[in-house]
């Protein structure tokens, strides 16, 4: 779908159009569950994750700048979502041995320190798991996912074709996830 078109759905979101979202949604569900599917590797999950963010754009439509691309912002919304769903799951295998004291604490409060802890901590294994990537993966995968860059103009600024970029992106999320697996199993190298 057109991004002008996206715009104009999303502006008649902001005014309650209900309408207008359902065809947002029946647009843009796919790629979404699409894209949680390579943060999860699990389908039901992709589809949760969908389903919430969905949930979030309607609640959160009228912070949409009408002057920014939808998609971007939709994308956005999805990815930190995705990045979330991740995050608890770690924090949750991690805590699971801790006798649950800490994440009960964290889940308590958005803001709770730990919540804030985890959240760097989370990122600095992403960081560390990204050094085992190659130049250009890790180049793609801190500008597009660590940075929040979208993938169109993040091809254009390192002079990339965008479906390049997004199969180099593709294949660093696999690689950076084995990582983060091994090294959850406690093994080395993957």
């Amino acid at each position: 779908m057109d991004e002008s078109l996206l715009t104009k759905l999303a502006v008649a979101c902001q005014r309650g159009d209900q309408r207008s979202f359902r065809v947002l949604v029946e647009a843009l569900t796919r790629p979404l569950i699409a894209m949680a599917y390579r943060y999860t590797g699990d389908w039901e999950w992709a589809r949760d994750l969908t389903q919430e963010t969905w949930v979030r754009v309607w609640e959160r439509i009228e912070s949409y700048d009408a002057e920014r691309p939808f998609s971007h912002w939709l994308h956005a919304v999805h990815r930190n979502g995705c990045l979330d769903h991740v995050r608890r799951q770690w924090v949750r295998r991690e805590t699971a041995t801790a006798s649950g004291v800490i994440e009960r604490l964290a889940g308590s409060s958005t803001d709770h320190p730990l919540a804030e802890l985890e959240r760097l901590e989370f990122q600095q294994r992403l960081r560390v798991a990204a050094e085992e990537l190659t130049a250009s993966q890790r180049a793609v995968f801190v500008r597009v996912d660590l940075e929040g860059g979208s993938q169109t103009a993040v091809a254009r600024e390192m002079g990339m074709q965008p479906g390049n970029l997004r199969t180099t992106l593709h294949f660093a999320r696999r690689r950076i996830a084995r990582v983060l697996k091994a090294k959850e199993k406690g093994h080395g190298e993957p």
